[in-house]
């Protein structure tokens, strides 16, 4: 791989820079008025998942068993709708989708993720 995007380090860096700001965005959200850290909390999010996605892909750092199955399960079953329950190795799991970013209103979801839920737990 030639001039990587984004180093482990970086990535370590930025992730207790995203820590700082969540945590300075969870002490203004129940105040009156706009929270000032929406934005920043936003930006680093979305940066975070970008830079962990392609460090995963290029195998700088490894996917979890949970991703690795859900990985498996959507090759399996791509087709599958919200709250669909498959058996799969003995274990029931069922599909949902959850808001990953939202609109400045925050009134509709612009981006979704979809994973898959154990039944009875989470993995």
């Amino acid at each position: 791989m030639e001039n990587p995007k984004f180093s482990v380090k970086e990535f370590e860096a930025h992730k207790v820079e995203h820590e700082k700001i969540a945590e300075l965005w969870v002490q203004n959200e129940f105040r009156k008025g706009k929270n000032p850290y929406s934005e920043a909390a936003k930006s680093a999010s979305k940066t975070l998942r970008e830079m962990e996605s392609y460090l995963k892909k290029n195998g700088l750092i490894p996917y979890s068993e949970h991703e690795l199955l859900e990985e498996t399960l959507n090759q399996k079953y791509p087709k599958a709708q919200t709250q669909e329950i498959i058996t799969f190795k003995g274990l029931e799991y069922r599909k949902k989708f959850t808001p990953l970013e939202l609109s400045k209103t925050g009134k509709s979801v612009k981006k979704w993720h979809s994973g898959w839920e154990v039944m009875g737990g989470k993995l």
